[in-house]
């Protein structure tokens, strides 16, 4: 009846027929602008983040691979002894300064003795500026085998001994020092690399939900 029909139309309860097209409430279309808005905002964002840890990425790669790389050609190499092109007799030496002991054969002759004690001393001291913890253990330790290079092995290391010790326990303080310090850039590494991986998920989440 009519008296329906009014009251219906007063409380919102009238309906167009099945072949009208539904019109979207303006409060709905702003719902979906903002989101859509606010979607393209936040890909923006997650794109730039992205580019921004692939380029410092891609820039320590390159940065240190000329480092490593200028290093190797002047037959450089550091804690790890990683340059395999280094002349063998070096790496002999470097290694007995790194991680060994240097010291003097006793199959060697006097004048072999003092030239060897002489090379364990010029590539030590031109490994270690003034500044370096283990500089003067090092030369000390290394001045005491050089003044006794006449003596025999054992006789050398017990007039030494005492130096030695303090200079093996400054460079295991280093290569620790080193050890921490590689470890904390592979983790600060680990951490940018997954929140890259969840902002390029999060990315195809948006995109996806764009396209559909």
């Amino acid at each position: 009846s009519s008296v329906r029909s009014a009251r219906a139309a007063r409380f919102g309860l009238t309906s167009r027929s099945s072949g009208a097209r539904q019109a979207m409430p303006p409060a709905e279309m702003g719902v979906a602008a903002r989101y859509e808005e606010y979607s393209k905002k936040e890909v923006s964002f997650i794109e730039a983040e992205l580019k921004d840890w692939f380029l410092q990425r891609r820039f320590g790669m390159e940065r240190n691979m000329a480092i490593k790389k200028a290093l190797d050609s002047n037959n450089f190499t550091g804690l790890s002894m990683a340059n395999a092109s280094a002349p063998d007799a070096d790496k002999a030496l470097w290694s007995d300064l790194v991680q060994g002991k240097p010291e003097l054969e006793d199959s060697l002759s006097g004048n072999a003795k003092q030239m060897k004690a002489e090379m364990y001393t010029k590539m030590f001291k031109d490994s270690t500026d003034l500044d370096h913890p283990c500089r003067v253990p090092g030369s000390q330790y290394l001045q005491c085998v050089q003044s006794n290079f006449k003596d025999t092995g054992k006789n050398r290391s017990m007039k030494c001994m005492s130096l030695f010790g303090s200079f093996d326990a400054c460079r295991k303080g280093v290569l620790q020092q080193q050890a921490q310090a590689l470890e904390n850039a592979l983790v600060k590494q680990d951490i940018a690399d997954r929140r890259a991986k969840a902002l390029f998920e999060r990315r195809s989440i948006l995109l996806d939900a764009k396209a559909s």
